[in-house]
């Protein structure tokens, strides 16, 4: 068996892993903060007839 832990498959697992968990980390944030700031309303109705007409 191999006592060498930190080979080079290791770390780039290990950095692979910390990576994955800093993006979930800030997503989780940033839904944490855009949700904070209120429930979504629908535009008004004079906004969707714009759309229409073009």
């Amino acid at each position: 068996m191999n006592n060498n832990y930190f080979n080079k498959k290791n770390i780039i697992a290990l950095i692979t892993a910390f990576i994955s968990i800093l993006i979930g980390l800030i997503y989780l944030g940033l839904v944490f903060i855009l949700d904070a700031r209120g429930p979504m309303i629908p535009p008004p109705s004079e906004a969707l007839i714009s759309v229409v007409i073009f």
